[in-house]
């Protein structure tokens, strides 16, 4: 068994993307409101459903003398048109009256359900149901895969294109997806669902846009009883087009199946010719980048900051150190500069340079009490093998910072990397009996709880802890 999933990248964005969290809890709202009617609505069905079999089965054996094929290859709409054409059961019975107002009920139930209403049909061509359908999600998995990939990439489109760009791009390529799609089947009866297509065309645009930025992805494989888990990092130029690469092999089948390759290779396609366009005939430069720098004006970002980000999103790293440097004097307590010096330094190899700026941005974080950047922040160091550049002091405080925000499993983890990188200090005794205490009563782990407490112990016979 092996789960693999987004959980962010390592670029940041300059405002809060208004947008991208509204399309997710829209979203997500959508989607426990139409889970509750679904529910009551396929309960409805399948009670109608049992009431047709009953009387169906009465006369199945009719169908096996006349078209023992159809029991094998038929489809269940297929022998219920059978049975409702070709006379299966005696017109004249009381069976057929009954099961000619279950079969009416049945088509209409299912008519109304929240999927054939508000999907897209390929074979009942809607413009209307292409917008609605992007809404829509059959189940929780479906709806959060797609709510963290929209998360991963729409965020940085948003900032470098502004709302209403990034907004027409995630609605265009929706639409080109269903298009593609219906090409791909066009007498499908099946209804599309749900916003991949439309966010696979803002994943182009991001590859486009973003290709050396890292993604970050969490990895879960259970392989001979024992688990594996972790995260590690890749950019942007290479996972993307390998995700696409997974979805020309699934559409190469040429099955329609569960999953709408077609309608995810289309938005991608579109997206990405969006990207290149923008990149390769200079329209951000000339058209976007006023307008998005006007915006700026209104959220009173310094004119350095705007310089590095303009500087970065060209490439030029060289040009966006002096800078990023005389911010972290001017701005003690700014944590962007440290932590965009942080990467540039870990990709030129100078690891001792990286953890010096990371540490600096871990602790202006800190300072600002914001847990979840602290969190991406520090595992993001564990990714880079960098937490061993963290001084004795922050790295205390980062364990007991997670403690008390109650991210316990991080606090283990960071009260593990002090005891093993500081075993001359004299708080380590306590940093060893504090993850006992964890294991014991936050994290209800007896085994890992008593493993704490005898090497506390055996290290430390004469503590009085």
């Amino acid at each position: 068994m092996f789960f693999l999933i987004p959980v962010g990248s390592e670029e940041g964005v300059r405002r809060l993307p208004y947008l991208t969290i509204g399309l997710i809890a829209f979203n997500t709202l959508i989607y426990f409101i139409t889970s509750m009617v679904l529910n009551n609505q396929v309960h409805r069905l399948n009670q109608i459903n049992q009431q047709l079999f009953d009387i169906e089965s009465k006369y199945m054996y009719r169908i096996i003398e006349e078209d023992p094929e159809m029991l094998q290859h038929g489809t269940i709409d297929q022998l219920r048109e059978k049975f409702a054409d070709d006379g299966i059961i005696p017109l004249e019975s009381e069976d057929y009256t009954r099961w000619h107002l279950l079969y009416k009920d049945y088509k209409r139930q299912r008519a109304e359900l929240v999927f054939e209403r508000w999907g897209f049909v390929p074979k009942r061509f809607d413009v209307l149901k292409i917008l609605s359908s992007m809404f829509i999600h059959a189940n929780f998995f479906h709806l959060l895969f797609n709510m963290l990939f929209l998360w991963l990439v729409g965020c940085n489109i948003e900032d470098d294109w502004s709302w209403k760009l990034f907004l027409g791009l995630y609605i265009s390529a929706g639409i080109v997806a269903s298009l593609i799609h219906t090409a791909a089947f066009p007498h499908s009866e099946v209804p599309l669902i749900g916003a991949s297509g439309a966010i696979a065309g803002v994943m182009g645009a991001f590859m486009i846009r973003h290709y050396k930025t890292k993604i970050r992805f969490a990895y879960f494989l259970w392989f001979f009883l024992k688990p594996y888990y972790g995260t590690f990092s890749i950019y942007a130029g290479i996972a993307l087009p390998f995700w696409f690469l997974q979805q020309i092999i699934g559409a190469s089948w040429s099955v329609e199946s569960g999953t709408a390759y077609w309608a995810h290779i289309g938005g991608f396609v579109f997206g990405t010719g969006v990207g290149a366009a923008m990149k390769f005939f200079g329209l951000e430069q000339k058209y976007i980048a006023p307008m998005v720098e006007e915006s700026f004006e209104k959220l009173k970002v310094s004119p350095k900051m705007k310089e590095i980000y303009k500087k970065m999103d060209a490439g030029d790293t060289a040009g966006a150190v002096p800078l990023l440097l005389t911010i972290l004097n001017e701005e003690p307590q700014n944590f962007d500069a440290p932590l965009m010096l942080g990467r540039i330094y870990f990709e030129k190899g100078h690891l001792d340079d990286a953890g010096l700026m990371y540490s600096r941005a871990l602790q202006s974080i800190i300072r600002l009490d914001d847990i979840e950047l602290l969190i991406s922040t520090f595992e993001e160091m564990e990714e880079k093998k960098l937490v061993d550049k963290i001084n004795e002091k922050l790295l205390y405080e980062l364990a007991g910072f997670l403690e008390r925000h109650k991210k316990y499993q991080l606090a283990v983890r960071a009260f593990g990397f002090y005891i093993q990188l500081f075993p001359q200090s004299k708080v380590r005794p306590k940093a060893i009996y504090r993850t006992y205490i964890l294991f014991k009563d936050r994290l209800n782990d007896p085994n890992m709880a008593q493993r704490a407490y005898a090497f506390l112990k055996k290290e430390y016979p004469d503590s009085p802890f």
